[in-house]
């Protein structure tokens, strides 16, 4: 065991070493659109934090106000809460020996925890579906602009491997603190109906009570991007909107507000349909589904069905799939699970899709883009719909309604 780690820590800090190199080369925009993805300068997403940071102490209100040390065609108003601007500060980011351990430091976690989730893998089909995102686009995007996304998904394979539930609750409490969606990782105790009720009610009072101005702030912010590079009911409503507007149909500026809020109460309606009818018709499975494979299951698809649901998230957030390849690969029903690997290339790889010439570039007023568009966007709208049964399929397995089930 000590031997493998001691493998894997190497493998992660050369990997970390060279990212790192070729950011301080000449080579990093010619590598990253060589595979397909649109380079901007290094790390960019962390180092728009230090630009907002630098702007909020010179009295700029970030979150109103453009912050003009983001270069032109970023968004230039904040979307992350105030605690970012904390982290800034305390790592002292704004210099440069602090900025690149963090960096390395940051880079080697994660790259340590995608080779433990590796190794923990044990059949054929399991290590390909982890190669397929690994060297998906999803996870070139996510490394390349170091997007918050990356410290998410530290913090919840830290959590999935912990036994104690107070701190598992304390982690995803910093969780959303970070980020707001990782408030449905609450999801992971679904056995433990007494931690599922108080941390649900712990985490509902302190986003209403306390921290819902942030909420509020980062809600109006968010970008809503109708591209294929992107995912959610919001990215869904945008692009219709967009066509409306240039076909002259229904959707406009007056009505866009309530078509969007009814879109995500029919997808929620959606989603609870599909799970009830998971549990009514539940899936078997090849492997033996243990705690840890399900918590595995469960925060990989409700992070993604929370968050396809209530954003607008570009295809970075997809990384949080990795965690439902056994559950997936584990499952009997070849339909089902043949669907899921098929969604799952495609819309890891969307920045592939949209921006390489092998996939026929053309302009987003094409039929070949509304094509390419249509084809990803109903992958991401199947992986929605087949996550939501198996979770229905899931609470039937663990028999979630049996309140009064005596322990054996």
């Amino acid at each position: 065991m000590i031997k493998k780690n001691l493998l894997n820590i190497t493998l992660s800090l050369l990997l970390s070493f060279s990212i790192i190199y070729l950011s301080l080369s000449n080579s990093w925009s010619f590598f990253w659109n060589s595979l397909s993805i649109p380079a901007q300068e290094p790390f960019s997403d962390l180092k728009a934090h230090i630009h907002f940071y630098n702007c909020f102490i010179k009295g700029i209100n970030i979150y109103t106000q453009p912050c003009e040390l983001i270069p032109l065609g970023n968004a230039n108003i904040s979307t992350h809460p105030e605690i970012w601007l904390k982290i800034v500060h305390f790592f002292n980011l704004n210099n440069s020996v602090a900025y690149n351990i963090f960096i390395l430091t940051i880079l080697t976690i994660y790259f340590f925890s995608l080779t433990k989730i590796y190794s923990n893998l044990l059949s054929l089909k399991n290590k390909i579906l982890f190669f397929i995102f690994f060297l998906s686009t999803t996870n070139f995007i996510l490394l390349e602009r170091f997007a918050t996304d990356i410290f998410i998904f530290i913090l919840i394979f830290i959590i999935l491997n912990l036994n104690n539930k107070i701190i598992k609750g304390l982690l995803i409490f910093i969780g959303i603190l970070l980020k707001y969606y990782p408030i449905f990782l609450t999801s992971i105790f679904l056995k433990n109906k007494k931690y599922l009720f108080f941390f649900s009610s712990i985490f509902i009072i302190f986003i209403f009570f306390i921290y819902s101005d942030q909420i509020k702030l980062v809600n109006n912010n968010i970008l809503e991007v109708a591209l294929i590079v992107a995912y959610g009911v919001r990215s869904i409503t945008k692009a219709i909107y967009h066509l409306s507007i240039e076909y002259n149909f229904l959707i406009n500026d007056s009505n866009y507000s309530f078509f969007k809020n009814i879109t995500i109460i029919i997808f929620i309606i959606y989603s609870l349909l599909l799970i009830c009818l998971g549990f009514l018709r539940p899936q078997k499975f090849e492997i033996n589904i243990n705690d840890q494979l399900s918590n595995y299951f469960i925060a990989g698809s409700s992070i993604y069905i929370g968050t396809f649901i209530f954003g607008s998230n570009f295809d970075y957030r997809l990384i949080f799939l990795i965690f439902t390849i056994p559950y997936v690969a584990g499952l009997k029903n070849g339909l089902i699970k043949n669907i899921l690997i098929i969604c799952y290339l495609i819309s890891l790889n969307s920045f592939l899709i949209q921006h390489s010439e092998y996939f026929i570039s053309s302009d987003v007023r094409h039929w070949i883009y509304f094509l390419k568009a249509f084809m990803v966007y109903l992958c991401k709208f199947l992986v929605f719909t087949l996550l939501c049964f198996l979770i229905g399929s899931h609470l039937k397995i663990i028999h979630f309604f049996k309140f009064n089930e005596k322990k054996k």
